[in-house]
């Protein structure tokens, strides 16, 4: 675990740096940083704040009613904790797997048995799914005006097509070498996590439309966090342009290859902002953002993260 922690920092620190001083060379050189954060409305800019806020209460909700239908109870503080660590762990790792790390790490922490913490992190996960597939046919419908868009479109929905193939054959080949590659054991394990998925799905569906309802508002409270961050640097900017034209980055984001998608997140930026925004400004909203809408909340998890750690080794667990 540590290594994974370390690694993954060094690759983050490593790519964010070089896009920072990108983005400083190329678009803040020339610019007067104080005067453009002094032109900011910050009605919007209180706005971008409060919808990150929004963003892990209803990141809290979904995890917290999927938890308490299969008995682990907790706070609600402690599902804020759980919320802000998740975005630590998904900014040290690829395609925010290590979000999903972080949650059986912490729900383990309440008593919860391995299989059932496990079908609480994977229900949590096709929740989420739900938004993506629902902005699909948005994205189609409106891209088809757009032919910028079109593409953007089009190359990350081929590059999904193309990891959602690796992940089905690897699937596969687990499926066929499964009673040579897994024990006994862990095959209990395994049925054991099925049928609390199964049981779940079947004897709560009321809890798993709502944590589905809270994972689609959560990712349309990150959107207007942009949105209303973009606002606030041009008060006339449509909100509703704004919101479609995010969809394509964050579907880049989530499944990028790099740590928290550090790099794409903020080239990808630079290449769907610059139609809002003139190169003075751009450089600077690209970096608020990052920061409002990433690396806060992962610095806040961090902390956080140091000290339950700290406080589980100190009692030896």
């Amino acid at each position: 675990m540590k290594r994974l922690i370390l690694s993954g920092l060094f690759l983050l620190v490593l790519i964010l740096s070089f896009s920072l001083l990108y983005i400083v060379k190329n678009y803040l050189s020339d610019v007067k940083l104080m005067e453009v954060l002094k032109d900011l409305d910050y009605l919007y800019l209180f706005l971008s704040f409060l919808f990150m806020f929004l963003y892990h209460t209803f990141d809290n909700l979904r995890l917290f009613i999927i938890a308490k239908e299969l008995g682990i109870r907790y706070s609600l503080l402690y599902g804020y904790i759980i919320s802000l660590i998740n975005t630590f762990g998904a900014t040290l790792t690829p395609a925010h797997l290590g979000g999903e790390l972080s949650s059986l790490y912490l729900l383990s922490r309440k008593r919860g048995r391995f299989h059932k913490v496990m079908g609480i992190v994977t229900l949590k996960t096709i929740t989420g799914s739900f938004f993506f597939l629902l902005a699909v046919p948005f994205l189609i419908f409106f891209g088809l005006r757009d032919e910028t868009f079109k593409e953007e479109f089009l190359k990350v929905f081929l590059s999904s097509l193309l990891l959602l193939f690796l992940s089905l054959a690897l699937m596969a080949l687990l499926k066929r070498n499964y009673k040579s590659l897994i024990s006994v054991s862990l095959r209990r394990r395994v049925k054991a996590y099925l049928l609390v998925m199964f049981f779940f799905l079947r004897k709560h569906p009321k809890a798993f439309l709502g944590a589905t309802l809270f994972s689609i508002l959560l990712y349309f409270s990150f959107l207007l966090s942009g949105g209303f961050l973009l606002k606030s640097f041009s008060p006339k900017t449509d909100l509703l342009k704004v919101l479609r034209d995010q969809v394509i980055l964050l579907y880049a984001i989530f499944i990028s290859p790099t740590p928290g998608g550090s790099g794409v997140g903020e080239f990808g930026g630079l290449v769907v902002f610059r139609k809002f925004l003139t190169l003075e400004k751009l450089g600077v909203f690209v970096i608020l953002w990052r920061f409002i809408t990433q690396y806060l909340s992962s610095l806040f998890g961090a902390f956080f993260f140091l000290l339950i750690l700290l406080r589980d080794l100190f009692k030896g667990k």
